[in-house]
């Protein structure tokens, strides 16, 4: 007597199909279908998902389902083969992780609020709290000029005002500003000021020599 997978691989080759043409068609492993046409039990999970890949491989081909789980069920004995779970089989060809549902749109949402909310309390709090941020981008510390005029530039939070050596100087609404300064000494010292409207200050400062 034939057994179920010899006449599942003569079907197939009667009608001209591979392995992997089933294998894309069912998402049926490629190895499991080999050992369930070889008859290798020993070599499929248990004996509930082989009936399932049976009416799968049968359904494909137009095969009577029912005449093949009859004649897997008289040739199979689940105490002589007993299954074991393939790697490839814990790994199916498409598994969906993520299922889109109204719930979890809404707990998205939801997340995305609380997030915006604590990053908005988050910004008040170094705004209002907070010392303001301050970049000097020129001059380097250390820098030696022929000239005792220097151009003095930076970047610091819009709503922030900024001095440099005590003298009040104009920022932009990107918090850009660039302010030119006579040096009298031959060794003088910077000092960048950015203060916030709740009075905290960052401070920077640069060292300039004047060559004479």
């Amino acid at each position: 007597m034939r057994t179920v997978g010899q006449l599942l691989k003569e079907e197939r080759e009667k009608k001209f199909y591979t392995l992997d043409e089933i294998e894309k068609s069912t998402k049926i492993r490629k190895e499991l279908l080999e050992a369930l046409e070889m008859g290798e039990y020993e070599k499929l999970p248990p004996q509930t998902f082989v009936q399932g890949f049976i009416k799968n491989y049968g359904k494909f081909l137009e095969l009577d389902s029912e005449k093949l789980l009859a004649v897997f069920r008289r040739e199979f004995s689940e105490g002589k083969n007993p299954p074991r779970i393939l790697e490839s089989f814990k790994n199916p060809i498409e598994k969906k992780w993520f299922k889109l549902t109204p719930p979890k749109v809404l707990g998205s949402v939801v997340l995305g609020l609380i997030i915006i909310f604590f990053g908005y309390l988050w910004f008040e709090y170094k705004f209002l709290v907070g010392s303001p941020f301050l970049e000097v981008i020129e001059p380097e510390d250390q820098l030696s000029i022929s000239s005792s005029n220097i151009t003095v530039s930076g970047r610091t939070d819009p709503e922030a005002k900024v001095s440099i050596n005590d003298q009040q100087i104009q920022v932009d609404q990107n918090g850009k500003f660039a302010q030119e300064i006579k040096l009298s000494d031959n060794s003088s010292s910077i000092t960048v000021v950015a203060t916030s409207q709740s009075g905290k200050q960052t401070k920077v400062e640069r060292t300039v020599f004047v060559k004479r």
